[in-house]
């Protein structure tokens, strides 16, 4: 079978080809109904890739739940074995895998009210974002804006 960018090379051939309008003709038409078969397949297997990521999509959130449960799992047992250390004041548990001690946590500021708070403590953010709206829509009135440009993306295939 003639791979796609094949044909499309034996259509720009006939076009630059010293052949007659008919010959050209019937063997474009023949050529583009060879094109034409070989899209629709290529449609087909993008379209059967499709699935195949749906299925991938699906194990990944399997895959993510399972791994959160593990995760809480962990986690209650952590505190399960903290909350009995803690009642029992043991403080440390040692074998030969590994050593378990308990450890103050770490000291935070909290902010109970912010306003409240000395300008020496308080820092300001200025924060500047361009509107690209407001650029894109002045842009396309023809104004002209300087430090800007309109750039078309890719263009790309739509398959229904």
């Amino acid at each position: 079978m003639t791979a796609l960018y094949e044909i499309t090379g034996n259509m720009k051939e006939l076009l630059n080809s010293d052949f007659d309008e008919q010959t050209i003709a019937d063997t474009m038409e023949a050529l583009q109904g060879e094109f034409n078969d070989k899209a629709v397949s290529i449609i087909k297997l993008v379209e059967n890739l499709n699935g195949d990521t749906s299925v991938i999509d699906a194990e990944i959130k399997r895959l993510q739940e399972r791994k959160q449960v593990i995760n809480n799992k962990q986690k209650r047992l952590r505190e399960y074995l903290l909350h009995n250390m803690e009642a029992n004041e043991i403080t440390k548990i040692e074998c030969p895998l590994f050593t378990a001690s308990l450890r103050k946590g770490l000291e935070s500021v909290e902010i109970i009210d912010e306003s409240l708070l000395p300008d020496e403590f308080v820092k300001a953010e200025v924060v500047t974002k361009a509107d690209k709206k407001a650029i894109k829509d002045a842009l396309k009135a023809g104004e002209s804006v300087p430090g800007a440009a309109l750039k078309r993306g890719e263009t790309t295939i739509v398959i229904k």
